[in-house]
């Protein structure tokens, strides 16, 4: 059998579909992701007169996007996250607690980037019974019989997105959000949802942390799923600010080496981590004794189009240290910057490497 595929995540949203994109420049406001600020969904949600007509486009967009990963050959695919303005903050806009109407200016990701963002003022949790993630991955597994993958941001991750005004510290609002996360999981699981993602790229930025109670939590958010489900971690070292740039300070990948052995037994089946926007020495794979590693094989901030080989020689680097069931090949992240025909490419690329392993 060939090495299984998946994206991340995260789809350049189509013109027809208005809902703010964060990877997108907003004319006379920002040039990339610097400076993004909640206010613009805010904005967007006051001047939606229809939303029945809201949901179609949507809707249309998602069907294209699942049709052209199906097409090229991706085993688990996502709904391109179109209907988010970003990854983190559309969950966050579902619970009590969170404050989008008095935005605050935060540094984040060891200071490589700054937007307005809300605070947690009251406690955190959901407003009502009803599991809102659901709704969202039911409305695009009914378009295709594939699998489709949901993805929901980890505790870190939202607390290194938001400010914190109201819990007496950063551990006290991860256990509270580690109940909510675990509530959507748990719903997603009993509805049938094979494959739930968490993003937890802050890890490789706060090891300490994740190291004291962060990779604890994550763990804590699959509690109670069965074992049929596949439950993944996703652990990049960060976007950039925009397509193609070469000097934006990543996360430190000799982290993924640090951080192994506790990621191994921490319980979830796949480890998703970056390694083609910049390739480390892969032996720290070594590591991973029980885990299947989602590798990073075509970068999603540089418009350069990986060749097969290419992949295919890191892919051999990778099996030096893993067995090929415990391989999966996706992009490094979630693909919202790159034009769509340099996307398609990649990801052709990508499928067709997958498909020469295993070797004779």
């Amino acid at each position: 059998m060939p090495l299984q595929t998946t994206v991340i995540g995260s789809y350049p949203k189509p013109e027809s579909v208005p809902v703010p994109d964060w990877f997108k420049a907003g004319p006379g406001i920002r040039t990339g992701q610097e400076g993004y600020s909640a206010q613009e969904y805010n904005d967007f949600r006051k001047d939606v007169a229809s939303e029945e007509e809201l949901e179609k486009q949507i809707t249309r967009a998602i069907r294209e996007v699942i049709q052209e990963q199906t097409d090229i050959g991706i085993d688990v695919i996502t709904d391109g996250e179109l209907r988010r303005e970003n990854y983190i903050l559309y969950f966050c806009r579902q619970l009590n607690g969170f404050d989008f109407d008095n935005l605050v200016k935060e540094t984040f990701r060891n200071g490589a980037w700054s937007g307005f963002v809300p605070a947690v003022v009251s406690e955190v949790g959901p407003r009502d019974d009803r599991p809102f993630v659901l709704e969202e991955w039911q409305a695009a597994q009914s378009l295709t019989d594939q699998p489709v993958k949901v993805t929901i941001p980890g505790p870190m991750t939202i607390i290194g997105s938001t400010a914190n005004r109201f819990y007496k510290d950063r551990k006290e609002l991860s256990e509270a959000l580690v109940s909510v996360i675990n509530r959507e999981v748990r719903a997603l699981a009993d509805a049938g949802c094979k494959y739930i993602q968490i993003d937890e790229p802050v890890m490789m930025r706060e090891p300490e942390i994740a190291e004291e109670y962060g990779i604890e939590h994550v763990s804590r958010c699959f509690k109670g799923l069965p074992q049929e489900v596949t439950k993944a971690v996703h652990a990049c070292c960060g976007y950039p600010l925009y397509l193609d740039q070469e000097d934006y300070l990543k996360a430190d990948r000799s982290l993924y080496g640090r951080l192994a052995n506790k990621l191994d037994s921490a319980g979830f089946d796949r480890l998703s981590i970056e390694d083609a926007h910049c390739p480390t020495d892969l032996s720290f794979l070594s590591k991973f004794s029980h885990t299947t590693v989602v590798l990073g094989v075509v970068a999603i901030a540089r418009s350069r189009v990986e060749p097969v080989e290419e992949i295919r020689g890191r892919v051999r680097e990778a099996l030096r240290f893993l067995p090929p069931h415990r391989l999966v090949l996706a992009p490094d992240c979630g693909l919202g910057f790159l034009p769509r025909d340099v996307l398609r490419a990649k990801l052709k690329n990508m499928v067709a490497a997958a498909k020469t392993f295993p070797e004779n």
